[in-house]
């Protein structure tokens, strides 16, 4: 009975983290969009400050899910990234009926958010 409630607990801080790490997304692409607006950069600077944004949203819903679990917080932080990705990558897949980005973007964005949400599970306390 303790183990089905450990689970339990994890599977509602993991979802409730992917949660918290697509409202971080929204809040910063929200101001990134608003930013570029104004200063209107060139292509290479707006690619890499979305994949910062995903950094960072992993970040904090690696760190949020770290927080609700108690054991091996950076594999759960990790493993976040991991979803969080694979929902951008469906999401990303709705919009056009073959996905625009090459491999070796949709690798790099999965290393990015799977190390971004490894990062947050290991500074979680």
């Amino acid at each position: 009975m303790e183990q089905l409630r450990v689970k339990g607990k994890t599977a509602a801080g993991m979802l409730l983290g992917l949660v918290f790490a697509c409202l971080a997304t929204t809040a910063i692409l929200l101001i990134l969009a608003f930013v570029m607006l104004k200063l209107q950069p060139g292509t290479g600077v707006m690619e890499t400050s979305i994949l910062v944004t995903y950094a960072l949203s992993c970040l904090l819903g690696g760190w949020y899910c770290g927080r609700k679990t108690e054991r091996r917080k950076f594999l759960w932080g990790a493993l976040l990234g991991v979803l969080y990705f694979l929902l951008l990558f469906l999401i990303s897949g709705m919009g056009d009926r073959a996905v625009q980005s090459g491999l070796l973007q949709s690798l790099t964005a999965l290393v990015i958010c799977a190390g971004g949400g490894m990062l947050g599970g290991m500074l979680a306390r």
